[in-house]
């Protein structure tokens, strides 16, 4: 799969995208699609069995299924299962391409968002914005599948979105990986461009931002689960990241779930 050519995602094309909630009760029967179809949780997380094999998807990955792929899926655990479902063409999807793949940086999941909240935009110009950001989508689909993080990498970044609330430092992520702290941090920013501090603070203001988009919480509950010492302090950084406030981001967001 090293060998994939990243130019294989020009031949996507935008169908569809819907927020999906789950459920204790939700089992959909089993099921296939005649399109690619791209689950992106945002919470929870969603056990599925296709091809004979269960699989485990939670926050910070994404399952994909081919066309013609019988796949049973249900809700896993007592947290409300929510996930992006994006269904889109792919004449030129390899057919050895993985179904399991992890977004730690988020990226899949921003676009997704972002196509979400313009799926109700009939300007013009939308239908190609869809098509380009489909394109870009699928592009970092397989970038993720061709060029995957070492092991090291990828159990820090799951470390610290599985417990981003908590107090976290070099010592901390340093013991979790199992590293000498100063070896950890020029392997991570070697791979990633990034310290792992400036990692986790980007992973905090991403996850803020998307709790300010998409739930109705107040900030300074946001602020706790995040990591954040204060609402003030959150806000001031989320103006600084997106250049918008929270309410104007709540707005935005809002308008286009109606």
């Amino acid at each position: 799969m090293s060998r994939i050519d990243i130019a294989c995602a020009r031949s996507a094309r935008y169908l569809e995208i819907r927020r999906w909630r789950g459920g204790p009760e939700w089992h959909p029967r089993p099921h296939a699609h005649p399109f690619c179809e791209l689950i992106i949780v945002l919470s929870g997380a969603e056990r599925v069995l296709l091809e004979e094999t269960e699989v485990l998807c939670g926050v910070g990955e994404v399952l994909f299924y081919r066309p013609g792929v019988l796949h049973s899926e249900w809700q896993e655990g007592n947290t409300l299962l929510e996930f992006y479902c994006f269904e889109f063409e792919w004449p030129d999807c390899p057919r050895d391409f993985p179904h399991h793949i992890q977004d730690l940086d988020g990226r899949l999941l921003e676009m997704a968002r972002w196509l979400n909240v313009d799926r109700f935009n009939n300007l013009g110009s939308v239908h190609m914005y869809r098509e380009y950001l489909t394109r870009l989508l699928v592009g970092e689909l397989v970038r993720l599948v061709a060029n995957p993080r070492p092991k090291s990498i990828d159990i820090l970044r799951k470390y610290v979105r599985e417990n981003i609330s908590a107090p976290l430092s070099l010592d901390v992520l340093a013991e979790a990986c199992g590293m000498n702290k100063f070896y950890m941090t020029r392997h991570f920013r070697s791979a990633t461009g990034l310290t792992p501090m400036e990692y986790v603070r980007l992973v905090r203001l991403d996850t803020a931002f998307r709790l300010i988009a998409e739930t109705t919480l107040p900030l300074r509950e946001i602020a706790a689960r995040t990591g954040f010492a204060s609402e003030y302090h959150l806000s001031r950084l989320i103006k600084q990241r997106y250049g918008r406030g929270a309410r104007e981001i709540r707005r935005s967001f809002d308008s286009g779930n109606r």
